[in-house]
């Protein structure tokens, strides 16, 4: 199963969570880039994961595209990331990187 991490709380009445899950999302909030990174660490390296913008905005179609094509290692769309295995190493150096800028 893929992992989706939402960067922060669900916005009332949106359905984001639901077609994440249609997608094959297990979904999880984090509440800041610290807990991004806590939640990246609890995903067995071998899954998918993706990192979306709770505010996301867009049909159901675009995340599908975005988050689940095969072919890339990484893809996105404006406020929704998905990385495949090979791609994991980068993606938690970039939410390392950010959670310690967002400390300081």
């Amino acid at each position: 199963m893929s992992t989706a991490i939402l960067t922060g709380a669900p916005v009332a009445g949106s359905s984001l969570e639901d077609g994440l899950r249609s997608l094959g999302f297990d979904v999880r909030t984090a509440t800041d880039a610290a807990a991004v990174t806590a939640q990246l660490a609890t995903v067995p390296a071998d899954e998918r994961v993706a990192l979306v913008d709770p505010r996301f905005v867009g049909h159901v179609h675009a995340l599908r595209l975005a988050l689940t094509d095969p072919r890339f290692p990484a893809a996105a769309v404006r406020g929704a990331l998905s990385v495949q295995p090979e791609a994991r190493t980068a993606l938690a150096r970039a939410v390392t990187a950010t959670a310690a800028t967002a400390r300081t």
